[in-house]
């Protein structure tokens, strides 16, 4: 396995692979072909945001979404590790791992000041955070949600 940027061609993997993982994390959402096919064409077009597949022998194992933002008050930039999402056929190995480190690199290579990331769905939150933690990520704050006419 290893990791790689998605080529143009693959936006039907893409968008596969975004469907499953809104089914799985956001199950109450709805989900728009459209809207993934949109941001992975901005993705060709920008690198914002930036994918990564985690790729078996041809077989796109996982992606990982990120982003790169100035900050508001200070000098430099930061990474967002937006999502992760592992293809069932192959969680419990290194996939998830694997697009961590690289978008690690990534950051480091940009020259990141700092990187943030996290688990805003409630799904596998502790399991997200010891992992991430095995990449220098630390627990700070709570993320809070709130849907329009709550």
């Amino acid at each position: 396995m290893f990791v790689r940027l998605p080529l143009e061609e693959e936006l039907g993997t893409f968008v596969e692979l975004a469907r499953m993982a809104m089914a799985e994390s956001y199950p109450d959402e709805p989900f728009s072909e459209q809207a993934a096919a949109a941001t992975f064409r901005r993705y060709l077009d920008t690198a914002a945001p930036t994918f990564f597949f985690c790729d078996d022998r041809g077989r796109v194992a996982g992606v990982l979404q990120a982003t790169i933002s100035a900050f508001d008050f200070s000098d430099g930039i930061f990474t967002t590790l937006c999502g992760t999402f592992v293809h069932p056929d192959y969680r419990g190995t290194r996939a998830a791992a694997l697009l961590i480190a690289e978008f690690c690199r990534w950051s480091d290579r940009l020259g990141a000041v700092k990187s943030t990331g996290g688990n805003d769905n409630r799904l596998t939150t502790e399991r997200t955070t010891r992992l991430l933690g095995h990449f220098g990520f630390e627990r700070v704050g709570a993320f809070v949600t709130r849907k329009r006419g709550a």
